[in-house]
């Protein structure tokens, strides 16, 4: 089949979205699909995806404490999307948090394919949850042929007035790649326990609550260390903090390569994961799953898809900073973490996108 996986961000930033959508369109590819990516025009040279296709321009809007990417198509790109589209006859279309305007609407209005749609957010209020995206989501199953959920609770959210099927196919990982892009040395020579904390900086994030944790922690172990990956609107807030109680030992890296991601991931004796809502899943606990390093953090609806019965020493409820801490502390001792780090390697297994793809595929050859 020839297929399109349209991507309503900003191909060049890090991105749960976009990864899920470079790893579907790899494994598809393996399956024998011809696959090509639609997305917003915006930063097209430092993409290094060859089969990505640039349409509309995009601007980035803060609303609801994180950062929202609104892109459309205007004058001579939209009529090159329209082109592009009629040239191509894709036979479908799959769309990746389909309700970000402007561009899926877009690609959704000009295109005559089947149309299968995975939903991948969870709402920041209860009131957008309860009402606006559920009263959304069913206006926008009318024109789609199939429609996927990445888990049970995302797709509570979008089925409450709806008799739609939803297919529950959860975000899948590459552990071959992570395999072959993870240094194998451990290359620290330090005798620091490091804390690794990786993702945008805003408030459902969590970032404060880590440092605030690792504050605490610093007086009680003094040769821990926090390493802190990611950028964003709440860099300021966390500068300042470090500086206001004259913290030591934080490392503040900004955004870094897939390589160094996993680099941290490996050496660290800790992954933190304090998001405090507004989780659909939980990709980045695959990612430390995968390489073996344990991990602390609240169980949000979202973390809850992924976190099991052995690995809930890690987790507080959401906000409970003191739990937090605990759990923290929890992991402290080797044994505990070598136990966590083996059933992480051995659980993640069923997420490898491998299985997952198949999953998809199945879809496709529904319609």
């Amino acid at each position: 089949m020839k297929i399109a996986l349209v991507c309503p961000y900003d191909f060049s930033r890090p991105g749960g979205v976009k990864s899920h959508i470079v790893s579907l369109s790899k494994h598809l590819t393996m399956i024998g699909h011809e696959v090509k990516i639609i997305a917003p025009n915006i930063n097209t040279k430092s993409v290094e995806e060859k089969n990505v296709h640039f349409f509309a321009s995009s601007r980035s809007l803060n609303i609801g404490g994180t950062k929202i990417d609104v892109n459309i198509a205007l004058k001579e790109e939209k009529k090159g999307l329209k082109k592009f589209l009629e040239e191509e006859n894709f036979d479908i279309i799959h769309y990746h948090t389909i309700w970000n305007p402007f561009l899926p609407f877009q690609v959704l209005r000009y295109s005559k394919a089947k149309q299968v749609a995975t939903f991948h957010d969870t709402p920041k209020s209860a009131f957008v949850g309860k009402w606006i995206m559920p009263t959304v989501a069913k206006g926008i199953f009318r024109f789609l042929d199939q429609v996927i959920s990445v888990s049970k609770s995302q797709s509570t959210f979008i089925s409450r007035f709806s008799k739609r099927k939803i297919h529950i196919i959860p975000n899948g990982i590459d552990l071959t790649e992570i395999d072959e892009i993870t240094p194998k040395e451990n290359t620290r020579n330090d005798e620091f326990f490091q804390l690794f904390f990786m993702g945008r900086l805003e408030p459902r994030k969590g970032v404060m609550h880590a440092l605030q944790a690792f504050q605490k922690l610093k007086m009680k172990y003094p040769q821990m260390k926090l390493v802190i990956a990611g950028d964003g609107d709440g860099r300021k807030e966390v500068e300042n903090y470090i500086s206001t109680y004259h913290l030591k030992d934080v490392e503040m890296l900004g955004f870094v390569s897939e390589q160094e991601k996993f680099r941290l991931l490996r050496e660290s004796e800790v992954y933190l994961a304090p998001a405090l809502y507004g989780e659909s899943f939980g990709i980045v606990l695959l990612e430390a799953m995968a390489v073996g390093t344990p991990i602390a953090g609240y169980a949000n609806s979202g973390y809850k898809n992924v976190i099991t019965r052995e690995m809930s020493i890690g987790f507080a409820e959401p906000g409970d900073i003191q739990k937090f801490i605990s759990c923290i502390e929890n992991l402290i001792p080797s044994t505990e973490r070598k136990k966590l780090a083996q059933h992480g390697i051995e659980e993640v297994k069923k997420y490898d996108w491998s299985e997952v793809s198949q999953k998809v595929n199945e879809v496709y050859e529904r319609v």
